[in-house]
């Protein structure tokens, strides 16, 4: 079944596990196709409440508002989502999206640390 998605240009999410534990990967440009995919694979309820964005290259307005739908889940239980390897080229999109609160302090800690 063909896709409209072109994979060069699309993105992926996906969920992984790393020393620590469980982690969704951003990689690419993470667009409405590559939250769509993870949508249908990842059900809210395994949603970890670590994001490593090392690999992600430009953040649309649908993966913008995943990275708040993720940020929401760990707030109910008193917690913080912790990103991880954020680009300094997504630094401004994240502040304008108002989660400037969990981007990485200078040295590299979570600001939630």
């Amino acid at each position: 079944m063909p896709s409209d998605a072109d994979p060069a240009v699309s993105g992926e999410v996906a969920w992984a596990e790393d020393a620590t534990g469980p982690l969704l990967r951003f990689s690419g440009v993470i667009d409405r196709e590559s939250v769509r995919r993870f949508r249908l694979l990842v059900p809210p309820a395994s949603w970890p409440a670590r994001v490593d964005l090392s690999g992600a290259t430009a953040l649309e307005a649908p993966g913008v508002e995943l990275l708040l739908h993720l940020a929401r889940k760990p707030r109910r239980r008193g917690g913080e989502l912790q990103l991880l390897g954020v680009p300094e080229a997504l630094r401004p999109v994240l502040v304008r999206a108002g989660l400037s609160r969990l981007l990485p302090r200078a040295n590299g800690t979570p600001t939630s640390a």
